[in-house]
């Protein structure tokens, strides 16, 4: 482990030990690709917690996504990984005979899962509608009301502008709906010739779209979408694939309630319940309760963090091991569990954020104490060589599919990989590869780390 104040020569050394050849080694990182990138490596042994391999293992590099690793362990420890979420609603006021004078109230309780698409078995729209009909309420004089109960949630300052209106960019809030994510539905032609925009699902209240989208002979999505949450107007540029009579294109719900709201009402409509919005009192005086949506398990949002990399619920966890003061409470909590936290700049809990910095082997220490301490939930939340796509390229060799099981993470210029590999031998190592500021190919980049994984596993 590092320990502060030991002067910053002691960042660049390699170290390399079980009798590694460092010549055979050492040559993967003299490719033209990362010649001239910032690289940090750490690798152990899991049992032991020997060091295998180091090479700039203490130096704060980007990690991307891999820096979900820390939410995602750090919130199963202080949580447990069967805690659970509840959004209560409720009526207020008088119902008789099929009409209710007063409001249905949403009482918001932080769930990132309410109609995500990752976990259908649970509509929160169905539920409600089922339960208004279960009551006997045909016709509602009054609102339906969300209530948050804090103040809206804030882009982190460090977040890059094109990315917070695109759908890998929505924030995390006490209320959230259909992962905070709606859905631009476009017609493209010729290439060169503008695209249509044929729907927008969920409706996206108070919000226009213009539409500057172009048909391209790339087969792959080049379109953004660029506004802050407050913007009335949203500017959808880029690309789409030629000749597509229906393309999907995501952006990021910033106020998750306004379109829930819009759609609860539609399917109120259509379920044959009136809503004649009027103002009534809102205040907790005969309030009763309609309806309690549990959430999954929290090692459930895990599962899906990890797996599909969802921004929107790493911030969730964050937010559960602090909602004021994520970067210091994670440097508490690894200090308490051994692992030291110098050199470590946090700035959300996703790895949106380019401006985060965490050296090689914090991220390694961590998954040496996470496989001792939190059992099969973190271990089942990472990617799986020969499994899973992220994982493609990282374990396309017979010696690392089906051995190697870790977190990716990419950004510009970034591609950082962190998890466990089975050597010949059987044992477990625990790794990380960051590479920050490569030229060429990314997917050369990828090639080199899994080449390098490689002669770790056939040692």
């Amino acid at each position: 482990m590092r320990f502060c104040g030991l002067g910053i020569g002691f960042l660049f050394v390699v170290s390399l030990v079980s009798g590694q050849n460092q010549t055979t080694v050492q040559h993967f990182w003299n490719q033209k690709e990362v010649k001239h990138a910032a690289i940090g490596v750490c690798v152990k042994h899991v049992e032991s917690g020997d060091v295998v391999y180091e090479y700039n293992a203490g130096m704060a590099l980007r990690p991307a996504s891999v820096v979900k690793l820390l939410s995602s362990a750090l919130a199963l420890k202080r949580e447990g990984d069967s805690l659970t979420y509840s959004t209560n609603v409720f009526y207020s006021g008088k119902l008789e005979e099929g009409v209710l004078a007063g409001n249905i109230i949403v009482r918001a309780g932080g769930d990132p899962s309410l109609d995500s698409k990752y976990f259908p078995e649970a509509c929160f729209v169905d539920s409600v509608v089922s339960a208004v009909l279960g009551m006997g309420i045909r016709r509602v004089i009054g609102n339906i009301i969300v209530e948050t109960g804090d103040s809206p949630s804030r882009i982190p300052g460090s977040w890059p502008w094109e990315d917070v209106a695109n759908y890998y960019g929505a924030l995390y809030h006490s209320f959230n709906y259909r992962d905070n994510t709606y859905t631009l539905n476009m017609r493209s032609g010729k290439a060169g010739t503008p695209a249509r925009l044929l729907s927008v699902v969920p409706s996206v209240p108070g919000v226009k779209f213009r539409n500057e989208v172009l048909s391209s002979v790339k087969n792959s999505n080049d379109a953004w979408i660029y506004g802050g949450p407050e913007a009335a107007t949203l500017l959808i540029q880029g690309t789409i694939p030629a000749n597509r009579s229906l393309f999907a294109v995501k952006g990021a719900m910033h106020r998750p309630e306004d379109c829930f709201l819009v759609e609860v009402e539609k399917r109120l409509k259509k379920a044959g319940v009136v809503v004649d919005k009027q103002e009534v009192e809102k205040g907790n005086n005969g309030r009763q309760l309609l309806l309690t949506m549990i959430s999954p398990l929290l090692k459930d949002i895990v599962f899906y963090t990890n797996k599909n990399s969802v921004n929107l619920f790493a911030e969730a966890l964050g937010y559960l091991i602090s909602p004021t003061d994520y970067a210091k409470i994670v440097k508490e909590e690894l200090n308490h569990i051994g692992i030291d936290s110098c050199g470590i700049i946090l700035k959300d809990a996703c790895g949106l954020s380019p401006a985060n910095a965490v050296p090689a082997e914090t991220f390694t220490d961590l998954l040496l104490w996470a496989r001792e301490s939190l059992g099969d939930a973190f271990l089942a939340s990472l990617p799986r060589g020969g499994v899973d796509r992220g994982l493609r390229v990282y374990s396309d060799h017979p010696v690392l599919r089906g051995n190697v099981v870790a977190k990716t993470g990419s950004m510009f210029g970034v591609r950082a990989l962190s998890g466990y590999l089975k050597n010949k031998k059987g044992e477990t190592l625990a790794f990380t590869i960051l590479v920050n500021n490569y030229e060429g190919d990314p997917v050369k980049v990828q090639e080199i780390m899994r080449d390098f994984l490689r002669e770790m596993a056939e040692k």
